[in-house]
């Protein structure tokens, strides 16, 4: 009977339905399209970075309140823009609330480092730093921005990531998400007609 409603599977139109992300790794994507196309395509041309030589306990806080993505690059220099790390949302949200809990006498101006360790007392009597190093994934996934969509589509389906870092001799040029892949493939389908992508 489920056959009759939809060929794919009662699961796959529930995916379908509740408009989960999700990237079906049977089909081979064809198309010509390179992950810089993905980030021309996004609406979001505000790319949020921490920068891991001058942030605050105060700056991560109000990063956390003001925005809703799901994790940040950690970046040398915000001109440079040189990838050191990546952060989820929920691990910063963990590690700065142990660090609250575990220290009294940090205070909102308390700088923040991201390399292992745990915590540095600033010379010269000014707050206490925190290191949240062990929170941070030191060696995230960055690709450059020609690599073809098919290859990228297929490192998300067979590694399972929600997100890959674009970047090109390590500065950072944007990120893409299974979301930004799903919507690039409904974009395609609508200005070549579907024609020849998967």
């Amino acid at each position: 009977v489920g056959d009759f409603i939809t060929p794919n599977g009662i699961y796959d139109a529930h995916i379908t339905i509740n408009g989960y992300p999700y990237l079906d790794g049977k089909d081979r994507f064809m198309h010509t399209s390179m992950c810089e196309d993905v980030c021309k395509t996004k609406k979001t041309k505000d790319l949020k970075t921490i920068n891991a030589n001058t942030v605050t306990v105060q700056d991560l806080e109000i990063l956390l309140e003001t925005t809703t993505y799901h994790g940040f690059p950690i970046v040398a220099d915000t001109e440079l823009n040189i990838v050191i790390g990546y952060v989820s949302r929920n691990d910063l949200i963990r590690a700065l609330k142990c660090a609250r809990d575990k220290h009294i006498d940090l205070v909102n101006a308390s700088r923040v480092y991201f390399s292992d360790g745990l915590m540095r007392s600033n010379v010269g009597g000014g707050p206490i730093s925190v290191s949240l190093g062990k929170f941070v994934n030191h060696d995230p996934i960055c690709i450059e921005p020609k690599t073809p969509l098919a290859h990228t589509i297929d490192m998300f389906t067979k590694l399972g990531l929600s997100q890959v870092l674009i970047t090109h001799r390590g500065k950072l040029k944007g990120i893409i998400t299974r979301k930004d892949v799903l919507r690039h493939i409904d974009y395609l389908k609508t200005t070549v007609n579907g024609q020849n992508l998967f």
